[in-house]
């Protein structure tokens, strides 16, 4: 909240926040980030109105869905009470602010009780979850009428932001424990990964043993490391003809990667609607449920891409479909992939 009260002080209204954009610096002092879709908050003409239809679809307040002129304080406010939900009950309160939404059609019908009874369900504690204080605050934030929305200093002076906090220190220490924690599950897994790729190169040096030509005793059969990672199908080169944020980059053999990816669609009981003979394209469609459970389909392919003699990139792209669950569904398979 001083952060963004500092930009508004400045004049500048970020409309793009949600929690990519919160970074944490070396001693965990959160910060702001990517402004590329920041304006003044006076507006272009003074009028303190702003009309573009920019930022992130799950964060932007109704008014912008509702394509009405509105005022940047209030937007990034409205994406902060969204982030702060996220943050204590790990995901979002609703897919976006617009009438067609189950969730946020409840608040802005004036029927909180039914929203929080909602998510209450899937808690532990159930109805205790959510403390009454942090109900009012959030539902203030994210007021349908832009007007009834409380300012910075307003919510800074809440009683749910006037509770119990931990001290500088002991946010330092709890984070600096959290990192280790992280950097030590990293490296358990980059170890077993390492090893999932050794038994894989393994399995390959014995099928190609067992299917390779027959050669006379004083032949030898070459199953040396370059030969067993030497791609099976055609590498199409790599092209980066604008900025894809659904790639990676790997040193893996391509033949791996593919059968990682067909391994992982297979675990999640998708099937691919096609695969390509001759090159490394794989075409599949995934099927979620949104908060209103409503079948939600992403069509999506994924192609492995010469870059050079020892890299590839794995490009991700969307066919159709959602693109928030798109980019859900690519990061989790990166991380399960690579």
């Amino acid at each position: 909240m001083d952060g963004l009260d500092y930009c508004h002080q400045q004049g500048i209204a970020h409309r793009d926040l949600k929690p990519e954009n919160l970074l944490l610096n070396n001693n965990f002092l959160l910060k702001i980030a990517d402004f590329g879709f920041a304006a003044p908050v006076e507006g272009k003409d003074g009028s303190g109105n702003l009309t573009t239809k920019l930022g992130t679809l799950n964060y932007m307040a109704p008014e912008i869905h509702l394509k009405q002129p509105y005022q940047g304080r209030s937007v990034d406010l409205f994406a902060a009470a969204i982030i702060l939900f996220i943050m204590v009950a790990a995901h979002p309160p609703f897919t976006t602010a617009e009438p067609q939404d189950p969730f946020y059609r409840c608040l802005a019908a004036s029927r909180a009780d039914i929203f929080w009874r909602t998510h209450c369900k899937s808690k532990e504690n159930g109805d205790e979850f959510f403390s009454e204080d942090f109900k009012d605050l959030v539902q203030a934030m994210l007021q349908l009428d832009p007007a009834h929305r409380p300012s910075i200093p307003e919510v800074m002076a809440h009683k749910w932001m006037q509770g119990d906090m931990p001290t500088y220190e002991q946010i330092q220490e709890e984070f600096l424990r959290r990192d280790n924690d992280v950097k030590a599950v990293l490296e358990k897994e980059r170890k077993e990964k390492e090893a999932e790729k050794n038994r894989r190169m393994e399995t390959r040096r014995k099928a190609a043993m067992r299917s390779g030509p027959k050669v006379s005793a004083d032949t030898q059969f070459d199953n040396s490391e370059d030969a067993l990672l030497k791609p099976s199908k055609n590498l199409q080169a790599y092209e980066r003809t604008f900025a894809n944020n659904t790639e990676f980059f790997s040193t893996y053999n391509p033949d791996m990667i593919e059968e990682a990816i067909t391994e992982s669609l297979r675990t999640q009981k998708i099937e691919p609607s096609k695969v390509s003979k001759d090159k490394y394209k794989i075409q599949f469609t995934l099927q979620t449920k949104d908060q209103g459970g409503q079948i939600q389909k992403i069509d999506m392919c994924v192609r492995i891409l010469n870059v050079d003699d020892k890299i590839v990139c794995v490009e991700f792209q969307r066919l159709g479909g959602d693109k928030q669950r798109f980019l859900e569904h690519y990061l989790e398979d990166r991380k399960s992939v690579v």
